[in-house]
């Protein structure tokens, strides 16, 4: 049916009227025209007026359909590990509807049939599946959902929450056995995801036991084949803790593989192992502190370091002729991964030593100085000013008391987490009267305060130049600051925070790398794709869009599988791969642009193994009566499952919906009639000139 958005009687009128018009216009033309021209040019012309009439006038087809949708029930299929396939009916009744199959355990996919369903997924998650299906047929006609499964979730949240507010009955079929079976089971390990080099690490595995008692049991754990410890005891029923100890003896990502016995019977073995990974680290921070001359400074700073555990402090002190309290430093120096300065360079420091120490923070080793009177401010200026993020500007100087305070930048340094109030309590420093000239690369992070009046001296300043990073302490007493009296934690803990923090920042390298790609995570599991994501960069670390990135996994086996990452613009590349056997894996890329390669890069990853579905092997009926109670749905058995059919009859919500759609279409918002009539109007005009007329 056509409608029109005006009154259409006013319409016919005016195509007679536009008619008459054209009829007068090509009543004499001159010249006259010949032939079928005589009749063709006014149709045209007629034809392109009419239509543009009944355009202005907003005509609109209606038209009315009716679409009858049967009602539909969703089966969802348990696709983990602990529902085997011959726990999955074969097939289901017939019912007066639509069927449609999904297979779930982390995810949820369709299936074509029954038969298509496998067990293969490590975990279960009926919440997510629920959710998934609701929204994916929020526009069929879904009226009903049939949950086949153990009833054992091991991800996501309680699926009771959800069928409370479904919506839709969730009718269940229970499969496997609601009965306890024999089975001894790893159920927890807790120890370390970092450790060093040498150092112990703790192990506890909590083993849990039923169906058996008194068992002597071994477990083993095995990095790279080799087996590095085991303990055998005798446990009884219920939890049971194994306290396993190795020690790690090189740096890399690596994988812990823990066994236990095999029990005489056990139906199920796949949860007698366990795969964790271990970050191990190359050895603990070695920390060079050397100081112009004995110091309270010093003393506290080398109580501060050698509380760390993770930290070997190396401490030398000045004494006269050039010579170390404690000996040569020069041999251990090039070991350090940071190096403090404490007065020194001083007075008695010999040129070679100050060399020494400034070419090793040339090179590119991270260092602290910190201002005492014992500095000889000119050599300070002379072997050290090109290093650190400030110099003095005059050598001869007077010492003078400043409180500390922070600017804008160390307000918001993490260096300086410590709230504001806290600074007022501190006691003063003694800190030059001189100037000193900081570095346009480098941060102040505190100035000095003298009696009220901010000088805009620096006290605190930091630089990291070229990957090389350093920092400058201009006031001395900060022993004080250790042992100032006061009962508060928060002031007795803020000296050794700051240097914690500033040897933190010192020791962190800076990723200047121009090809940086990395997997998402240090450990997969084996259920899930492996991602990677990265950025290739110029050697100013602008974005590369166009470059082209090839990456090489390789397999514990030794086999190698090379991946290309796609380009998602702006110099960030991203790939996913799928599921991988467990073991670990390193892998290497390599940007090429225009040709030619731009960079690499390379790291380790693991894939482990998850027993999720085996540390439960028996059904769990309450849940799914619950989730079936609460949709209003019905609990079945396989032996109940025939009477499906007559409940979904009986259902007043699953029946057919009858949609009716109107369908409008409006012609003056169609282009290809307007089209038409600039086409009818031009072909005119076209054939007017070639016959001779205006």
């Amino acid at each position: 049916m056509i409608d029109f958005g005006v009154n259409a009687w006013p319409l016919l009128l005016l195509i007679v009227v536009s008619s008459l018009l054209t009829w007068f216009s090509y009543r004499n033309p001159i010249p006259q025209l010949e032939g079928f021209y005589q009749w063709l040019l006014p149709l045209l012309r007629g034809l392109s007026l009419s239509l543009l009439l009944v355009l202005l006038f907003e005509p609109a087809l209606h038209r009315n359909s009716t679409h009858t949708s049967l009602p539909l029930q969703a089966v969802l299929i348990d696709e983990s590990q602990s529902t085997h396939i011959d726990q999955i009916p074969t097939e289901l009744p017939h019912i007066n509807g639509e069927t449609r199959f999904f297979g779930f355990g982390g995810i949820t996919r369709p299936l074509q049939n029954l038969s298509a369903a496998k067990d293969t997924a490590p975990r279960t998650d009926i919440a997510h599946a629920l959710e998934e299906i609701k929204h994916s047929l929020h526009d069929q006609n879904l009226r009903s959902v049939l949950l086949i499964t153990d009833g054992q979730y091991n991800t996501g949240s309680n699926p009771i929450y959800v069928a409370t507010d479904y919506g839709i009955p969730i009718h269940t079929l229970i499969t496997g056995d609601t009965l306890q079976k024999p089975d001894l089971a790893i159920a927890r390990t807790i120890t370390n995801q970092i450790g060093f080099v040498g150092q112990e690490i703790p192990l506890d595995v909590t083993l849990h036991l039923q169906g058996y008692d008194n068992q002597t049991v071994s477990t083993s754990l095995i990095v790279e084949d080799s087996l590095i410890s085991v303990q055998t005891l005798t446990i009884l029923a219920g939890e049971s803790t194994v306290s396993l100890r190795f020690i790690p003896h090189r740096a890399g990502l690596f994988q812990y593989r823990l066994f236990t016995s095999e029990l005489e019977n056990e139906p199920v073995t796949e949860n007698n192992r366990l795969t964790f990974t271990v970050r191990v680290l190359e050895r603990q921070q070695t920390i060079c502190l050397i100081g112009a001359a004995p110091h309270p400074d010093l003393t506290v700073i080398l109580n501060i370091l050698s509380h760390n555990e993770k930290r070997d402090v190396l401490s030398y002190v000045q004494m006269q002729n050039g010579q170390f309290y404690e000996g040569n430093f020069i041999d251990s120096a090039n070991e350090c991964d940071a190096i403090i300065l404490v007065g020194y360079p001083g007075n008695e420091a010999d040129n070679g030593s100050i060399r020494t120490i400034a070419n090793i923070a040339e090179s590119g080793t991270p260092l602290l100085f910190m201002l005492t009177r014992q500095t000889d401010l000119q050599r300070l200026q002379t072997m050290f000013g090109h290093v650190l993020p400030a110099q003095p500007i005059e050598t001869s100087v007077l010492y003078d008391e400043a409180l500390i305070e922070l600017t804008q930048s160390g307000l918001r340094d993490p260096i300086l987490p410590i709230p504001s109030y806290l600074w007022d309590r501190l006691p003063p420093l003694i800190t030059t009267t001189g100037r000193w000239t900081v570095s346009s690369d480098s941060r102040t992070l505190a100035q000095a305060n003298l009696r009220g009046i901010p000088t805009k001296e620096p006290l605190l300043v930091i630089r990291s130049r070229g990957g090389h990073r350093s920092a400058i302490i201009l006031g001395s007493g900060t022993w004080r600051w250790h042992n100032t009296g006061d009962d508060s934690e928060e002031i007795s803990s803020l000296w050794p925070t700051i240097v914690d923090n500033l040897i933190q920042w010192l020791t962190t390298p800076e990723d200047d790398r121009t090809v940086r790609i990395q997997p998402d995570r240090d450990e997969f599991d084996g259920s899930e794709p492996i991602t990677f994501s990265g950025q290739v960069y110029d050697e100013s670390l602008n974005p590369v869009p166009d470059a082209i990135v090839t990456l090489d996994v390789t397999g514990p086996d030794g086999a190698t599988y090379p991946y290309t990452m796609n380009n998602v613009g702006n110099g960030r590349f991203a790939l996913q791969i799928s599921a991988l056997p467990e073991g670990a894996y390193s892998y290497s890329a390599q940007a090429i642009r225009m040709g030619a390669p731009t960079g690499e890069d390379s790291g380790v990853f693991t894939i482990g193994s998850i027993n999720l579905e085996y540390l439960n092997l028996s059904s769990n009926e309450t849940l799914l009566r619950q989730l079936s109670h609460q949709s209003g749905g019905h609990f079945f058995t396989e032996a109940s499952l025939n009477t499906l059919p007559e409940i979904l009859s009986a259902d007043t919500l699953f029946t057919s919906l009858t949609q009716r759609q109107r369908l409008e279409i409006n012609f003056l918002q169609t282009p290809w009639l307007l089209a038409l009539v600039i086409l009818l109007l031009g072909l005119e005009w076209i054939l007017r000139k070639r016959n001779g007329l205006a």
